[in-house]
């Protein structure tokens, strides 16, 4: 008990009536952080038993209490998004909302058999001995502005993406920092892609067509605007990518690299630390990008003379 009372004490805003109209930002966390809700497939949740009358137990809170209007949610392998407005004053407040709807999941999971035995804490006491599917308590945002809101509903509905991001390899080859697949290194034929900025639009769209079938594997600091509208159209497409940073790597994936990563057709790599380029690491990069692109010609040339 002592436990709860912390976490309320820590997660609420003091002074706060919960019971207030407003637009709430939810999570609600497994039992232990257990994946007991589905699995991600691609960039979807695929939910099990369990998942299945976890979205259906809130989808069904509006039957229950008429001021409760629903927004953005979503299911994870061991959590749960919601989105929930409380629309008129005087009913009941977000805790007692959030209670009956874990109540009635952990109810009717433990009848049906959908959980499995109560995992055990470290000092060996379980909650109340009994089956478990969710962790004490919730975390919650309020969402005072709308803007607040839309940047909650786009997290709520990535949500999936970025669990799917997680498996993107990260490491270190030899200087550099990368991430995605380091097997693109080894792909055939390769292309360097400089773009000057004085390009006009035509001779980009042209080189935009001219590269948007390319077999092999682009390479390109996609710096300049030109490089980075070809970068846009060869992302959208299937065209395999290596993305050589005059900067730091970004410390996430955009969602826009979403599926070049997941199909296995992205790589970045990065040498440098400070988050914004300068002229000596674009020259680095553009450097790195041609001898890679050149030591392709040289291997065929052998290939012809063998």
């Amino acid at each position: 008990m002592e436990f709860k009372k912390s976490m309320s004490q820590k997660l609420r805003m003091d002074g706060r009536d919960y019971s207030q109209p407003g637009w709430y930002f939810v999570t609600m966390c497994a039992d232990y952080h257990r994946m007991l809700f589905g699995r991600i497939d691609g960039v979807k949740m695929v939910p099990n038993a369990l998942g299945s009358l976890v979205e259906q137990c809130w989808t069904e809170i509006p039957a229950h209490y008429a001021h409760i209007e629903l927004g953005a949610w979503q299911l994870m392998p061991n959590h749960f998004h919601g989105i929930v407005r409380i629309c008129s004053a005087g009913g009941a407040g977000l805790g007692e909302v959030l209670n009956m709807f874990k109540g009635s999941v952990t109810r009717l999971a433990r009848k049906g058999g959908l959980v499995a035995g109560a995992r055990h804490g470290e000092q060996g006491q379980s909650h109340g001995g009994k089956e478990q599917v969710w962790a004490p308590n919730y975390w919650d945002v309020i969402c005072f502005e709308p803007e607040v809101l839309e940047i909650r509903e786009a997290y709520v509905r990535a949500n999936p993406r970025r669990w799917a991001l997680k498996g993107v390899s990260r490491g270190r080859i030899k200087q550099s920092r990368f991430v995605g697949n380091t097997e693109l290194l080894k792909v055939r034929p390769r292309r360097a892609l400089r773009v000057s900025r004085k390009s006009s639009e035509a001779e980009v769209r042209a080189l935009q067509r001219e590269i948007s079938d390319f077999p092999g594997v682009v390479c390109s600091t996609f710096f300049s605007p030109g490089e980075r509208a070809c970068r846009d159209t060869l992302r959208a497409g299937s065209a395999r990518l290596i993305w050589v940073m005059p900067m730091a790597l970004p410390k996430t994936i955009s969602r826009d690299w979403t599926d070049a990563f997941l199909e296995g057709r992205a790589l970045w790599l990065s040498a440098f630390e400070e988050p914004e380029a300068t002229r000596a690491s674009c020259e680095q990069a553009n450097s790195w990008v041609e001898r890679f692109c050149e030591a392709d010609s040289r291997h065929d040339e052998r290939e012809q003379e063998g």
